[in-house]
C-alpha cells in the first residue's frame, strides 16, 4: 500500500510540476479575456499559455510567442491592458502611412465584455485614425470615431465607456453609399470546430466577412487585439 501511496503522490507531484513553472505560472490551454483567468487544465497541446496572478495584476506568455509578457492591471472599475504593434517594413505595394504608423491597442475589460480603444500614432506621437469596439463572446460592435472625442488621454476610460452606452444615439448606422465620420457596425461571430467566422449583420441580413482556422488558443490567438480580420 506504501508503493501505492508513493506512485500516486510522484504522479501529482509531476502534475504540479508541468503546470506551474519556476516563477509561479501555471499552465493552461488557452486564456479567457472576458473573465480574465486561463482555461483547460487537461492534455494541454502546443501552444498554450503561462498564466500568473498576483494582487492586481495578471501575467500571460504564450507559448508561441515567449518574448512578451501580455499584463492586465486592475483599475479599480476595469482591467486595462495596452499592447503596441510595430510594423518593420510596409506590405509589398502598399502607399498608406497607417501602414508604417504603430498601432496602439488598449483594452478595458468588465463586465464580461472586452473594450478595446484602436488608433495610430505618428512621428509626433499624435494619434489618428481612432475605433472603438466593443467585444462579447457572440458580436462585436466597431465605432469609427473623431480624434476629439477622447480627450483624457491618461484615463480615457470614462469617455469611451460613455460612447459605448450611447452608441446609437451618438453614431450613425453605416450606410455604404457614404462615408461617415461617426458611424457603427455590428458584426456576428461563430464558431464550427476550429473555424472562427465574422459576419456583419446588415439590417436582417448577414454578410460573410472572413473566417479563419483556430489553433488550440482559440480566439486568445492573435496580435494584441481580437479583431483580426
Amino acid at each position: 500500500m506504501k508503493e501505492v501511496g508513493l506512485f500516486f503522490s510522484l504522479i501529482l507531484l509531476f502534475t504540479s510540476f508541468q503546470m506551474k513553472g519556476q516563477k509561479g505560472y501555471v499552465r493552461y490551454q488557452t486564456f479567457d479575456e472576458y473573465k480574465l483567468k486561463g482555461a483547460g487544465h487537461s492534455n494541454i497541446r502546443e501552444p498554450y499559455v503561462l498564466v500568473k496572478k498576483e494582487r492586481d495584476t495578471i501575467f500571460v506568455i504564450k507559448s508561441n510567442d515567449k518574448g512578451k509578457t501580455i499584463k492586465y492591471i486592475n483599475k479599480g472599475k476595469y482591467w486595462y491592458s495596452e499592447s503596441i504593434i510595430k510594423v518593420k517594413e510596409p506590405p509589398v505595394g502598399s502607399l498608406w502611412l497607417l501602414d508604417m504608423s504603430p498601432t496602439v491597442y488598449e483594452k478595458f475589460i468588465y463586465n464580461n465584455i472586452i473594450v478595446e480603444y484602436k488608433y495610430w500614432l505618428n512621428n509626433e506621437l499624435e494619434r489618428y485614425g481612432s475605433y472603438i469596439y466593443i467585444h462579447t463572446k457572440k458580436k462585436c460592435i466597431e465605432l469609427v470615431i473623431q480624434n476629439s472625442d477622447i480627450t483624457n488621454y491618461d484615463d480615457p476610460f470614462n469617455e469611451i465607456k460613455e460612447l459605448v452606452i450611447n452608441y446609437k444615439t451618438v453614431f450613425s448606422l453605416y450606410s455604404p453609399d457614404y462615408h461617415q465620420s461617426r458611424c457603427y457596425y455590428i458584426y456576428e461571430k461563430q464558431i464550427e470546430g476550429n473555424i472562427f467566422s465574422v459576419y456583419e449583420i446588415v439590417g436582417e441580413n448577414k454578410r460573410f466577412i472572413s473566417s479563419k482556422k483556430m489553433n488550440s488558443l482559440g480566439e486568445f490567438d492573435n496580435n494584441g487585439t481580437l479583431f483580426w480580420w
